[in-house]
């Protein structure tokens, strides 16, 4: 893995003195977009150890954003760390436009587009992802031919690829891009991310594990020009994997309300068959475990800004007969490796309509699992959410949290 370093960039995060008084840093590191970046946690140049060391995992940047696996956590730093996902990735992230886009290039139904390392842009690496924007404010910055290029601030590096860092944040609730801090303690947030630019979208994808066993996989998108107002709907895909030995036989139950116990019966559904479902409400949740695994969980918790795919293609007819049909907001389904088969409409609809064989049909009795996840974004005014171009301003993230429950 190629590194960028300096001495300037080491420095900026002396900032405080361990023990003895001598330098303890706060890790952040970029790796450079080409090669395609890749690299595995804990970082071997990690000297000072900061950073929850709970979590292990390898990461790469290639054909679906920013993926990670071989995911692995322990509750325990003296037992070893335990398999969680075999694969987390972004696969898909469609965009709609309800009629031909003004100034913009492309379909009337828009793009079906993907992140790859080809896209990676750069941006501040740093404790939030700060986009470089036109100055002197955020709506100058969605036209870049205008003002004056910003400039990273002072100890952080304009990167080109990916930033791994270690901070806390201090302000609840996550991921909003405020309050958040460098920090080499020990049990801080390790954070992965990446910025993408596709034609007029700019988009900071995230990864933050967390010491008690919390993983929040986060997007953020912004317009960089001025396009008539459209959709984009998200593609979580998890490869959960609980075992290391043996056939997995996951399961995958339903909370509707968001309000059951972690473990035990009361609320939650019986195990789901292998099908593509909505969200009753808001705060619904799923719970991931496998039947060779007692004791041992992984819920989902729908994000909060995360929207409904109601608001993907707005019913219009121009979506097909009928309206539009991307209307799931979950799959459950018996993973296939890269991913499941997707069925493409004229709404860039890229849900599993059809699975390729070996059907899925033996997800009822626990099976190898790939849980999709979709967010849909209403982007009526594309630099609402521009990522970070002011940091004082925050921004919204989009995404769900998963959160580890039981004996790990």
């Amino acid at each position: 893995m190629s590194v960028s370093r300096s001495p300037a960039w080491i420095l900026a995060f002396a900032f405080v003195l361990g023990a003895g008084g001598a330098p303890a840093f706060a890790f952040r590191e970029c790796t450079p977009g080409s090669p395609p970046p890749s690299g595995h946690w804990p970082d071997p140049t990690d000297i000072s150890l900061a950073g929850t060391q709970k979590w292990e995992f390898d990461w790469k940047v290639d054909v679906e954003g920013v993926e990670v696996s071989n995911v692995r956590f322990t509750a325990d730093l003296t037992k070893p760390r335990k398999l969680v996902l075999l694969r987390a990735s972004l696969p898909f992230l469609p965009v709609h436009y309800p009629m031909t886009a003004p100034n913009c290039t492309g379909f009337t139904h828009g793009f079906a587009d993907t992140l790859t390392n080809g896209d990676l842009t750069n941006f501040c690496c740093s404790e939030v992802p700060v986009s470089i924007c036109n100055l002197p404010d955020r709506k100058q910055a969605c036209v870049p031919t205008k003002g004056t290029l910003g400039r990273c601030q002072t100890g952080a590096v304009n990167c080109t690829g990916a930033c791994v860092g270690t901070q806390i944040d201090t302000v609840a609730p996550l991921e909003t891009g405020k309050g958040e801090v460098a920090s080499n303690s020990p049990t801080a947030d390790v954070v992965l991310q990446a910025a993408f630019q596709l034609g007029g979208y700019q988009f900071v994808q995230r990864w933050r594990f967390q010491d008690n066993g919390t993983l929040r996989p986060s997007l953020r998108a912004g317009g960089i020009n001025d396009c008539q107002w459209h959709n984009h709907q998200i593609y979580w895909r998890f490869h959960f994997e609980l075992t290391e030995a043996g056939t997995p036989a996951e399961v995958v139950q339903q909370c509707n309300d968001g309000d059951c116990p972690d473990l035990g019966s009361q609320g939650w559904s019986s195990n789901l068959s292998c099908q593509c479902g909505n969200r009753p409400g808001p705060a619904t949740s799923w719970r991931v475990s496998d039947r060779g695994v007692p004791g041992r969980v992984v819920i989902v918790h729908s994000g909060s800004t995360d929207g409904h795919p109601s608001d993907f293609c707005e019913d219009t007819t121009d979506c097909g007969t009928g309206g539009c049909r991307n209307a799931r907001e979950f799959c459950a389904l018996t993973a296939l490796e890269p991913d499941e088969t997707f069925v493409t409409d004229g709404c860039n609809d890229h849900v599993p309509d059809r699975v390729r064989q070996p059907a899925c049909a033996g997800l009822q009795n626990g099976a190898d699992l790939a849980f999709w996840y979709f967010a849909a974004i209403n982007h009526h005014d594309p630099c609402t959410y521009l990522p970070m171009c002011d940091p004082t301003l925050g921004t919204v993230a989009f995404g769900p949290t998963l959160r580890l429950v039981g004996s790990w």
